[in-house]
């Protein structure tokens, strides 16, 4: 069977025998570090790699590609990268091996592989802003080659790495179209993003600076309920502070998820 290899984050497809190329190829973009300060849990992380993929395939259907399936094998040896870059961000692996070697050890091959990877973005939607605005990066993505996707979320040091790897090869029974997580409200959470943070906060601030002043709301129904963190009928700084404090115990390591217990 002939075996071809990908360049990184690279349209360019390379014959047998040819090493996948390093981090300063061209195409390949250095990380951008920013601040991550709370701990994502393993749920999280996989509901991160999930919404990537669930991303890429909305690129993708936008250019009339058909959609990747995530492969389970894929997606572990993904999971095995992003831990990887965490020690070396580069395409070679800190055991000195190529980059594409991974999937040989979850006994996967390969007609057709590209591989992305990005370090300090701090969600799904900003990573996936960062490698669309890459060539390189876009290129693999849109793709029309790729059949499988698997995508790696890991932390180290309140940085998020991100991998993507992506193959053509042979049909797969367990492969699947990611599907979207659908979306609740909870109290804090006013972007559904399943966390309470900073950015619930501001949503909360502005929303009270907006009252305050005659301004037009920008929270939904809905969103208004689940911002009075306090269900005294009022949306103001009293509940930032409460979502900032719950903020803030996550972050050192709390553990319960319900902001109304823990106040």
């Amino acid at each position: 069977m002939k075996k071809m290899l990908g360049i990184l984050a690279a349209a360019v497809i390379a014959a047998v025998g040819v090493p996948c190329i390093g981090a300063n190829a061209a195409g390949v973009s250095a990380p951008t570090f920013t601040e991550q300060t709370t701990t994502l849990t393993d749920s999280e992380m996989s509901d991160y790699a999930n919404q990537v993929a669930v991303l890429v395939n909305k690129e993708r259907s936008a250019k009339g590609l058909s959609p990747l399936r995530v492969l389970p094998k894929l997606q572990s040896a993904a999971q095995v990268r992003a831990q990887e870059i965490t020690q070396v961000f580069d395409h070679q692996r800190p055991n000195g091996k190529k980059c594409f070697s991974v999937i040989e050890e979850f006994g996967l091959d390969y007609y057709y592989i590209g591989e992305n990877i990005a370090a300090g973005q701090t969600s799904p939607e900003r990573v996936m802003t960062a490698w669309m605005n890459s060539e390189g990066h876009k290129s693999n993505i849109l793709d029309p080659d790729f059949m499988y996707i698997g995508v790696g979320v890991t932390q180290k040091n309140n940085t998020i790495y991100w991998t993507q790897i992506f193959l053509k090869y042979n049909e797969f029974s367990d492969a699947y179209i990611p599907k979207e997580k659908e979306k609740t409200l909870s109290y804090g959470d006013l972007d559904s993003d399943g966390r309470v943070d900073s950015r619930d906060a501001s949503s909360i601030l502005i929303e009270y600076a907006a009252a305050s002043s005659g301004g037009k709301s920008k929270l939904s129904s809905e969103q208004k309920k689940y911002a009075d963190i306090d269900s005294n009928g009022k949306i103001d700084s009293k509940d930032a502070s409460y979502v900032l404090g719950f903020y803030s115990y996550l972050s050192a390591g709390g553990k319960e998820t319900d902001i109304k217990k823990w106040m």
